[in-house]
């Protein structure tokens, strides 16, 4: 186990001594939620970066990383809801177990929890700010993919400006608040914080190909869900660009009627047409420059090692 398994572990810990607090369904379905835990990037970056700086007060720095995880957790909950997604993490969505009135209330309550803790922690008001925008960008991006629901016109600057208001913003706003909260300058953070949007368009672009590559048992979660909901990410976006015959685009048009032939087909369409291919090279060109900037920036500093394996670590496994 690594020391930032263990660093993490702690995040967890705080995560669940805040979680515990209500009572009733309410109570239960936020232990739900976070009795499997995700990947915590998020977290990692907080945690990584934050010791980048001179200021060594971990205690703070393990509560505003579980700040930052819950806001994800929040969002995690909507989405589902949303989506009447029925499954996350191998298991029931939390608004499939409880129904979605709970649901909904847990993500509110996880928003209001996430900026308590980080209002606790953080020692300018201008971080609170940065919180609100951060939070604001995420739900214009939802909102913006949802507004293009079965557009099959929908363009490659369109999509990459949903994945880093829904996605990437909060990878950023992870580096940012953890390499100023940790004590580096506000000109640093902000390289962190483009460190953090980079990865985050990668880490999506790589999640939106496994919807094609991977069985649902990998992905935990039904594949092409995302196409039957009309929700169209990198690889099919990109290979409906070269959908020449239209035979791609009569497919997906379908829409909640597809049939699991029918969904296999487009799946065969989209590597036949180099969706994959494209977003893969788009993936991977976004993680080369963040890996640039943080080693231009941050190879001085303690973390640095840490944070550059992680994300290269990511890249090799496709998250």
């Amino acid at each position: 186990m690594t020391r930032l398994d263990n660093q993490l572990i702690k995040v967890q810990k705080i995560i669940h001594q805040n979680v515990t607090l209500p009572k009733g369904d309410l109570g239960k379905a936020l232990k739900y939620a976070f009795s499997t835990p995700g990947k915590q990037l998020r977290p990692s970056f907080v945690i990584l970066f934050g010791e980048m700086g001179n200021k060594q007060n971990q205690q703070r720095i393990y509560n505003i990383a579980s700040s930052v995880e819950i806001l994800h957790n929040a969002t995690l909950i909507h989405d589902d809801i949303i989506d009447n997604s029925a499954t996350r993490r191998g298991r029931k969505s939390v608004q499939a177990e409880f129904g979605k009135t709970i649901a909904l209330y847990s993500g509110d309550y996880l928003f209001a929890l996430s900026l308590q803790l980080l209002s606790e922690n953080t020692s300018r008001i201008t971080d609170l700010r940065i919180n609100g925008n951060t939070m604001q960008t995420i739900l214009a991006g939802e909102t913006m993919q949802y507004g293009n629901e079965y557009n099959t016109m929908i363009s490659e600057k369109e999509y990459l400006e949903q994945i880093r208001g829904k996605t990437a913003s909060l990878f950023g706003y992870a580096c940012y608040i953890g390499a100023l909260e940790g004590g580096l300058s506000r000109s640093l953070a902000k390289k962190a914080q483009q460190v953090g949007l980079l990865f985050g368009q990668a880490f999506q672009l790589r999640d939106d190909i496994l919807d094609f590559t991977a069985t649902e048992a990998e992905l935990k979660k039904p594949v092409l869900l995302d196409v039957v909901n009309g929700v169209y990410t990198g690889p099919l976006i990109f290979a409906l660009r070269k959908d020449k015959t239209g035979k791609l685009k009569d497919l997906v048009k379908i829409g909640k009627k597809l049939s699991l032939p029918e969904l296999a087909q487009i799946d065969k369409l989209v590597n036949d047409l180099g969706g994959i291919e494209y977003a893969q090279n788009l993936a991977t060109k976004f993680t080369a420059q963040a890996l640039n900037m943080l080693k231009e920036n941050f190879s001085e500093y303690v973390g640095f090692s840490e944070t550059f394996d992680l994300i290269q670590e990511c890249l090799t496994r496709g998250y």
